[in-house]
C-alpha cells in the first residue's frame, strides 16, 4: 500500500458494518461490544486543548457576531465529497488540505486535526446509541461509565457523552461518574450545571 492509499483512522472505527452516522435502532452483544471497541479506540490519550466541536454544527459553537470559524468550512468541504469518513486516507485527506488551502482556509496541523475530528463523529454516534437505544443498560456495566466520563475529562463528544451518563443514570456506575464530574471544577459551568439538574 502507498503512502497516499494509508488510512487514518482505527481499523475497529473505519470498518463499521453500517453507516458511521446511522447506528442499528436495535441492541445485541455483537453491538454492544462494537460499541465498546470504537469507545477504546477513539479516545484521546491526553485532555485535548481545545473541546472538539460536535457533529452537527449549531449556534452555541459559533462565535457571536462574526464569520464561522474556517473549521465550519472545512467541514463543508470534507463531507461534499464522495468518500466513507471512517475509511478516509492519508492521500484523501491531503486532497481536502489541498481544496482547503486553495480558498484560504486555516490548514494548520490538518491531518491531526481532522483525523481526530472525523474520529470524534464517528464516536459521537457509537456514544448516542449506547444512552438511548440499549435497553439493556447492565450490558454496559462496568465500562461505559468510566469510559463515557473520561470523553468528558478529555474533552471530546461531551454533549454525547454527559446525555449518555444521564440516560444510564440507573448504573450505579454512572450516577458515580456524573458525580464526580459535577463536582469537577476543570469542567464548564453549563456542562456541570447540567449535570447537577440531572441528578436532582
Amino acid at each position: 500500500m502507498t503512502g497516499t492509499g494509508v488510512p487514518l483512522l482505527p481499523r475497529v472505527v473505519r470498518t463499521l458494518p453500517f453507516d458511521w452516522g446511522a447506528w442499528p435502532a436495535e441492541q445485541s452483544g455483537e453491538l454492544v461490544a462494537l460499541a465498546r471497541a470504537v469507545l477504546e479506540a477513539g479516545l484521546p490519550d491526553r485532555r485535548l486543548d481545545v473541546a472538539e466541536p460536535p457533529v452537527e454544527v449549531d449556534e452555541s459553537w459559533l462565535p457571536d457576531g462574526d464569520l464561522p470559524p474556517d473549521w465550519v468550512d472545512i467541514r463543508a468541504v470534507l463531507l461534499s465529497a464522495e468518500r466513507s469518513l471512517p475509511a478516509v486516507t492519508v492521500g484523501q485527506l491531503a486532497a481536502v488540505e489541498a481544496e482547503c488551502a486553495r480558498r484560504g482556509l486555516d490548514t494548520t496541523d490538518f491531518e491531526e486535526v481532522w483525523t481526530r475530528r472525523i474520529t470524534a463523529w464517528v464516536v459521537e454516534h457509537a456514544m448516542v446509541w449506547c444512552g438511548l437505544m440499549v435497553d439493556d443498560v447492565d450490558t454496559l456495566a462496568p465500562w461505559f461509565p468510566p469510559l463515557a466520563g473520561l470523553y468528558v475529562r478529555r474533552r471530546m463528544a461531551v454533549d454525547a457523552a454527559v446525555g449518555a451518563l444521564i440516560a444510564t443514570c440507573e448504573l450505579p456506575g454512572s450516577r458515580a461518574v456524573l458525580a464526580g464530574l459535577a463536582a469537577d471544577a476543570g469542567l464548564p459551568g453549563e456542562t456541570r450545571e447540567r449535570i447537577t439538574d440531572a441528578l436532582g
